[in-house]
């Protein structure tokens, strides 16, 4: 009734007249079918009557199933844009279905040596294409590049995006952004008449952008500085120019330069309470942590962009958390000072009896009071049931002199946390918040690794006094910090305005 050929195996039709074990492993292609024919050999013996069964697919095919075949005449285009007609509404196939489409049809010009080279590469083209998408679905790699997960069935089409929207040459082609086809049209318009050589070009340009962000990946320094830079907001696409347009040496001076931009300024003068300057603070602070699994030379584990970004679930939000609490007042509901009180009175009682021989606090109203007098203080309150704002307001005070230095909202005080795990810390005095940070990371939240040292007081000298955050940790912190961070930090402002 039909004949069945291959245009990229010559001997196929033959092989498919006369599939044989013999001929099998000749090449990929024979292996499969002769697979597939002793897979249904086998389901047509197991079945009770292979006879009826035979009978029942083949009166199927023959009455109940019909073949669509468009002819289509010259003015009607090509079958890529006739397929895109005629689906038109129905299942959406994605821009790079389509892209592959034009990768492994046949060239549109040359002679049958040129089109035979091309069929000799298609096999090989597939299965680069697979490999690729295989390996941008690996979460280390495509959290390095994006912040979230792809909305997109195929990762693939993240490259095609890059390559479009770095064009120079052909910006009135670049894509709508408001076409959801875009990307397609672009490549559909660059490789609709393409010859083998111009397919094959296009297609090693794909292959160079993936090698080009392999090589980010596999090297340690670019891994964490690259990385750096794409999640606080420079473009993948930006730094791939900046790549192709410099030599490794240069391109490494100026990934440096690009850090240093990012983190320009006296770092100690920026306060969270600017709104201007908390996006400094975070930066400074995400470079830390980079940094101090970069640096560590001697570890194989690197900065985990795939937790810091979510890895799979909704994008996580950063924000600064306060070591020892800022401002308290911010317990906003009466009902909530006895449970503040109940939770800080362990760690008053503690320091009592690790420092009996404390200085005098400050009351209310600047009279002085022995530190033993808050614990009773404490107890009055939580008896009493009710407790008036102000009386609140003055034993917090004096929890704060007890337990912490006051509030400070520089760097010196901050470390980065996710929203969510901020929330769960504000208000509480340093051990409180130490206890917590441990608690959340045995319960799977991602800390990272300088926030989680900041609490464990890694940075500090004196671990004597748990529960307080020092002047002198304020100070060793912030030296850590700057130690960290010295192939990257400039002068200040200052002085750097001056000369």
């Amino acid at each position: 009734m039909f004949k069945l050929s291959y245009a990229t195996r010559p001997q196929s039709q033959e092989f498919l007249e006369n599939i044989n074990a013999e001929h099998a492993g000749d090449n990929i292609d024979f292996q499969f079918l002769y697979q597939a024919q002793a897979s249904m050999q086998e389901w047509f013996e197991s079945s009770r009557i292979p006879s009826l069964t035979a009978n029942n697919i083949f009166s199927t095919l023959l009455e109940r199933t019909q073949i669509i075949w468009y002819e289509l005449a010259p003015e009607q285009g090509g079958e890529h844009e006739a397929f895109i007609r005629i689906n038109s509404g129905k299942i959406p196939l994605t821009n790079a279905e389509l892209i592959k489409a034009l990768f492994l049809k046949r060239a549109q010009a040359g002679d049958d040596t040129d089109q035979r080279r091309f069929e000799q590469r298609q096999l090989e083209l597939a299965t680069e294409w697979d490999m690729i998408e295989a390996r941008l679905r690996q979460p280390e790699l495509w959290y390095l590049l994006n912040e979230d997960t792809s909305r997109k069935p195929t990762r693939i089409e993240f490259l095609f995006e890059l390559l479009a929207s770095m064009d120079e040459e052909a910006s009135e082609d670049k894509p709508d952004k408001s076409d959801e086809y875009a990307t397609f049209r672009y490549f559909n318009k660059r490789l609709q008449r393409a010859n083998t050589e111009k397919l094959l070009k296009e297609w090693q340009a794909v292959k160079n952008l993936f090698l080009t962000i392999e090589e980010w990946y596999n090297n340690r320094d670019w891994y964490h500085q690259l990385g750096y830079l794409i999640t606080v907001g420079v473009p993948v696409a930006e730094l791939i120019k900046a790549a192709g347009q410099r030599t490794k040496t240069e391109f490494s001076e100026y990934v440096l330069q690009q850090i240093k931009q990012r983190v320009h300024g006296d770092i100690e003068q920026w306060d969270y309470q600017q709104q201007s300057e908390r996006a400094k603070l975070r930066n400074v602070l995400l470079l830390f942590n980079i940094e101090t699994l970069h640096q560590n030379k001697g570890a194989s584990y690197r900065f985990p962009f795939q937790h810091y970004k979510g890895n799979g679930q909704e994008a996580r939000r950063w924000s600064l958390e306060h070591i020892h609490a800022q401002n308290p007042q911010s317990l906003g509901r009466k009902q909530d000072y006895p449970q503040w009180l109940r939770d800080v009175r362990p760690y008053v009682a503690r320091q009592l009896e690790l420092m009996p021989e404390q200085e005098p606090l400050l009351d209310g109203q600047q009279n002085q009071l022995q530190p033993s007098q808050v614990l009773n203080t404490i107890d009055q309150l939580l008896d009493r049931g009710l407790i008036d704002k102000d009386d609140f307001d003055q034993v917090q005070q004096q929890v704060f002199q007890l337990l912490g230095e006051p509030e400070v909202h520089t760097i010196e005080n901050m470390a980065l946390l996710t929203a969510n795990d901020n929330s769960a810390l504000s208000n509480g005095v340093f051990p409180q918040k130490r206890r917590r940070v441990m608690e959340l990371e045995r319960e799977g939240s991602f800390i990272p690794i300088a926030t989680r040292n900041v609490f464990l007081k890694y940075y500090s000298d004196d671990h004597e006094h748990l529960a307080y955050w020092t002047a002198a940790d304020r100070s060793n912190y912030v030296r850590a910090i700057r130690e960290t961070l010295a192939h990257y930090l400039t002068p200040d402002t200052t002085t750097a305005d001056a000369n």
